[in-house]
């Protein structure tokens, strides 16, 4: 860990939690980063992050650490990542980099790739579009909404189509969330996944 530009710097291994229906009481669903030197920062506890899609690769994050409020894992170090960098680009990884999480308004659209497959997009306020690199739960198509989003950059070496892309999670609710957890416990039981 070294200090740069008041903020520090960590190297690590992304270790990402996901809902387990089997597992019986409350879950630890966010990510952290263990730095191979005894040390694990918890750097979120939301299941939908994007620091999820850096599960199992080694990163360099940017941040600093924090004091959690409210509920939270105690004994635990907290971080606050602003960028998150993959250490080595492989095929295999379908993003090499995070940004800074910013608040946006716009509205969601769907249309459709010159290959034919359907893309969701967010369209800001400004009438700036970008690519949804993720599967939002709550999100509708044409209403506005305020979300969080993190910048992403596609891998030059990955099967996404290079462009701006937006990690965006949504305002949603307790329904919202179990859909959500449908689909992605559906995905990962099929074969290709």
């Amino acid at each position: 860990m070294r200090e740069q530009d008041n903020e520090l710097r960590l190297e690590g291994i992304v270790h990402a939690f996901h809902y387990d229906p089997n597992e019986l009481g409350k879950e630890f669903l966010g990510a952290e980063i263990d730095c191979g030197n005894g040390k694990t920062w918890v750097i979120t506890y939301n299941e939908q992050s994007p620091y999820h899609a850096f599960a199992g690769r080694q990163v360099v994050v940017s941040g600093e650490p924090y004091e959690p409020k409210g509920q939270y894992l105690l004994g635990r170090a907290h971080f606050s990542v602003s960028t998150m960098q993959l250490s080595e680009v492989t095929p295999a990884a379908e993003f090499v980099e995070v940004g800074e999480q910013q608040d946006l308004c716009g509205r969601f659209e769907r249309g459709t790739s010159e290959i034919g497959d359907s893309r969701l997009s967010f369209v800001t306020e400004e009438g700036v579009a970008f690519l949804v690199a993720n599967d939002p739960a709550g999100a509708t198509i044409g209403s506005r909404v305020e979300v969080c989003a993190y910048p992403m950059q596609p891998s030059p070496l990955g099967r996404r189509p290079l462009g701006r892309y937006l990690w965006i999670i949504c305002p949603h609710s307790a329904d919202d969330i179990w859909e959500w957890r449908k689909r992605h416990l559906r995905v990962a039981a099929e074969p290709d996944a």
